[in-house]
């Protein structure tokens, strides 16, 4: 009985030890990972100084490499993009639902569309054509049955 006794004790003594060396390894990764982020956080600072200074040398046409002159008016360009998407972002963002302003078109996956099957007749609404089987019309929403 002690053998199992010591066996258990040994088993749950190892466990023990187990879990703190995978917990030490966890604060470790963790501690490692929280430096290599500021790292991160001052090449990102860095690099926007340096766009920064890329950017007002451009301004005053004191860059005479090719390279970076392309660099500096691509990277104007992008600039002009984010600006532009961000005044379309707006403008999406500032729209109004206006009913019977959007048309929705179901297609199969096997490129058909659901009411091309079957019989149709006009939604005694507004005329268009709706299933025969259809509860409401998918133009203006009346209720057909």
């Amino acid at each position: 009985m002690e053998d199992l006794f010591e066996s258990a004790k040994r088993a749950a003594s190892n466990a023990v030890e187990r879990a703190a060396w995978e917990a030490d390894k966890l604060r470790r990764v963790s501690e490692r990972q929280k430096e290599l982020e500021l790292v991160r956080r001052e090449r990102a600072a860095m690099m926007e100084q340096l766009v920064a200074t890329v950017r007002d040398l451009e301004a005053r046409g004191q860059i005479t490499q090719p390279q970076l002159k392309s660099l500096a008016e691509r990277l104007a360009a992008l600039e002009r993009d984010l600006g532009n998407g961000q005044s379309d972002i707006q403008a999406i963002k500032s729209e109004t639902y206006t009913p019977g302003s959007v048309s929705i078109s179901v297609q199969r996956r096997d490129g058909t569309h659901p009411s091309s099957g079957g019989a149709t007749y006009p939604c005694p609404t507004c005329g268009r054509p709706v299933r025969a089987s259809a509860a409401f019309c998918s133009a203006c929403g009346a209720r057909l049955h």
